[in-house]
């Protein structure tokens, strides 16, 4: 889904460079780099989601005393 996303973001910024000015790449690059900060959130937390279901399906979620 991300991946479809960005590569759709990235042709329309390639289209829009060519048929236009300066003014629309700076927005599409401003935009790029936004959706591109939302797409890293994203994994990190799907990442993060990941780990801790993994550690309560494999019983390492609990504190070990020294």
């Amino acid at each position: 889904m991300f991946g479809v996303v960005v590569i759709s973001i990235g042709l329309m910024a390639a289209i829009l460079t060519v048929w236009h000015g300066t003014i629309v790449r700076i927005e599409m690059v401003a935009f790029g780099l936004l959706v591109l900060v939302w797409v890293l959130w994203a994994v990190d937390r799907i990442l993060e989601r990941s780990v801790e279901r993994a550690k309560r399906e494999t019983g390492q979620n609990r504190e070990w005393r020294r």
